[in-house]
């Protein structure tokens, strides 16, 4: 058995991707690993992660790293990845020498969270049926600050305040009996006829699960329902749904002429990817995604058909 250490780095989302090779990783050394990251929440209570090190307070050089027998790091967006061709989860695989399939899923362990979150609901109002969205993205939650002016990473991702507030005020309207949940952070703006909510991100993960699924672009919210099995309509802009997505979810853009999961090379440079119709999200999630169950099962790194 060796003691291996992963430097893992990037947003939540590409840390999320990260945990379906932990298995295999696992599996290789013979034992847990150990992560070094930004983002320990992701990786807590894995039982086949050792330790996680916070990157930001721990150095490299840190005894208990120094005692690993390898410290590997890969950045795959410095790859075969950036030709549009390869999935996040594929490049990670041939970066770190393990055998690529598309049943690999994430895993996030927060069950220990799920009484702070009822309690959550109880205190903001959320009725027994609610739904989560997330429709600006791109900010990290380390050291945020609320007072700050929301600054993207990239606002390509973003869908356009005007289509989502027709889409949160065309389901309060058609269901009063549920709660909209806005899971962005505080400084992103505000939808009527929203909760907003105000929980760290392991929480949110907690949230989903008895969810009636989300709306969402590209951001943490479709990986975190990956973990899970829930489902959502994810809508992509200028990051492509074969490369970050997930097959249980419907996956649009404008080009895809309301259907889903049109697999393809998307010009990820055309303006034009976010802007989905309203009225199509709708019927996208009131057909495929409410109130459906969610199916662990489902889940499957997007591909090919």
């Amino acid at each position: 058995m060796s003691l291996n250490t992963y430097i893992v780095e990037g947003g939540i989302g590409k840390c999320v991707s990260f945990t379906s090779l932990i298995p295999k990783l696992a599996e290789k050394a013979g034992g847990p690993i150990q992560v070094v990251t930004p983002y320990i929440d992701v990786f807590a209570n894995n039982p086949l992660v050792k330790m996680v090190y916070d990157e930001e307070s721990i150095p490299l050089d840190d005894p208990r790293i120094l005692e690993s027998d390898n410290i590997y790091y890969a950045e795959p967006y410095k790859s075969n990845f950036v030709k549009g061709d390869e999935h996040l989860i594929q490049s990670y695989c041939k970066a770190f020498d393990i055998e690529f399939d598309v049943n690999m899923k994430p895993q996030m362990f927060t069950t220990h969270l799920k009484d702070e979150v009822e309690t959550w609901k109880k205190q903001a109002g959320v009725k027994k049926k609610y739904f989560l969205v997330q429709f600006t993205g791109g900010q990290t939650p380390l050291n945020f600050d609320a007072s700050n002016p929301y600054q993207s990473s990239n606002p390509g991702r973003n869908y356009p305040f005007y289509f989502a507030q027709g889409i949160i005020n065309a389901f309060a309207q058609s269901y009063p009996d549920t709660t909209i949940v806005d899971i962005t952070l505080p400084n992103e703006g505000m939808y009527a006829n929203t909760v907003k909510c105000d929980l760290s991100f392991p929480y949110l993960n907690e949230l989903l699960k008895d969810s009636l699924g989300f709306i969402g672009i590209d951001s943490c919210l479709q990986h975190f329902a990956a973990t899970s099995g829930v489902s959502g309509v994810v809508l992509w802009g200028n990051t492509r749904w074969t490369q970050f997505g997930w097959m249980h979810h419907k996956n649009m853009s404008f080009h895809d002429k309301n259907k889903a999961n049109t697999w393809y090379k998307m010009d990820i440079n055309d303006p034009r990817n976010i802007m989905v119709d309203a009225q199509s999200v709708i019927d996208m999630f009131e057909r495929n995604i409410m109130g459906k169950k969610h199916h662990i099962d489902a889940v499957q790194v997007a591909h090919k058909k």
